[in-house]
């Protein structure tokens, strides 16, 4: 399966700005498959998504989040470390991708009402959030939850990567 057109135009010359700090990253080649690009192996992926509930779990209890909220607010904080300093209704729909905009909606006052992110500005009408410092103690949290989880699994069933 081939990379679509402008994945593939994009790939030639990628420029990542990490919007909290002043550092470029930049790729003139084009890799043999998109998670070559950013140095994740995809057997990576795998372990990632059969332990998500486990590495989640933790999170889910400490934090009152579903999967679904924790997907949600780590999209809005990889929005806004890549992207943007904060992310409107339209943004979060367009770069989350599987949500409708009701969805969108229930999810924003659900982590607003947990003070996980906050109205930071209001252009054009356009309601804008960012992460609150209790959103960010969430990302966090997931990193160190994540390597909790894959420490043991990887133990208990002798798995060498």
């Amino acid at each position: 399966m081939g990379l679509s057109k402008r994945v593939s135009s994009l790939c030639c010359l990628c420029m990542m700005k990490n919007k909290q700090q002043i550092t470029d990253v930049m790729t003139t080649s084009k890799p043999d498959n998109i998670l070559g690009l950013y140095n994740t192996p995809a057997n990576n992926m795998h372990h990632t998504l059969h332990n998500l509930f486990r590495g989640l779990k933790s999170i889910r209890r400490n934090y009152k989040l579903t999967i679904n909220g924790i997907i949600f607010l780590n999209g809005i904080y990889l929005y806004c470390k890549h992207i943007s300093t904060c992310m409107s209704k339209d943004a979060c729909l367009k770069f989350i991708g599987y949500y409708n905009l009701g969805k969108v909606k229930y999810y924003l006052s659900s982590l607003k009402a947990k003070e996980m992110i906050q109205l930071a500005q209001v252009i054009k009408g356009y309601n804008r959030y960012r992460l609150t410092q209790l959103g960010i103690s969430v990302i966090e949290d997931i990193t160190g939850s994540f390597e909790r989880c894959f420490y043991n699994w990887f133990n208990k069933y002798s798995i060498c990567l």
